[in-house]
């Protein structure tokens, strides 16, 4: 399902509960939409100290390089449930010698605030199963619904700021979806 989908399907009425803009945006006050991340039903993702993705996938692990935009590191060959720690929060890459805090299906949410409190994102369910991910400036007070790129509106979603707050991601069953603070 996509925006005009949403819009045209009865779900219009959202907006009112909101002081948000009406439309869909891929900008909002220095956020924008970045990059596309096509994996197949990822788990979990977690986010290492220089702003690169770590991605839990059922068909392997990845590493998403955000500068270059591009997987730098594949694995299809190791049980990925196995280096999961077993409050799902961390995991342990290792070929790679490296712990990594991570959020998904298996371990709730990500970073949902900045830490100066200036910006926050959450998921509003539409309706069963139409998720919609909002930006929301905490100084202004104003809501974006944010227009997503890669993925779909229905299926399951979760959101984190990185640990420089300079990137966020809308994780889905069709794979990521990256905005940086520009």
């Amino acid at each position: 399902m996509k925006i005009k989908d949403i819009l045209n399907n009865g779900y219009e009425n959202i907006f009112d509960l909101y002081s948000g803009d009406e439309n869909f945006v891929s900008e909002a006050e220095g956020w924008e939409y970045y990059s596309s991340v096509p994996i197949n039903a990822p788990i979990a993702v977690g986010w290492f100290n220089d702003d690169n993705l770590f991605i839990v996938s059922i068909d392997g692990l990845f590493i998403y390089d955000t500068s270059k935009k591009e997987i730098v590191f594949e694995d299809y060959y190791s049980e990925v449930l196995e280096g999961i720690s077993q409050n799902n929060l961390r995991y342990l890459i290792k070929e790679k010698g490296i712990e990594v805090d991570i959020f998904g299906v298996r371990g709730g949410g990500g970073n949902l605030f900045t830490n100066d409190n200036k910006w926050s994102i959450r998921l509003v369910n539409l309706a069963w199963n139409i998720v919609v991910p909002i930006l929301t400036s905490n100084r202004t007070r104003k809501f974006y619904f944010l227009k997503l790129e890669q993925l779909f509106y229905e299926g399951y979603k979760h959101v984190g700021f990185s640990n420089s707050e300079k990137y966020f991601v809308v994780m889905g069953d069709q794979g990521l979806d990256v905005y940086s603070f520009k």
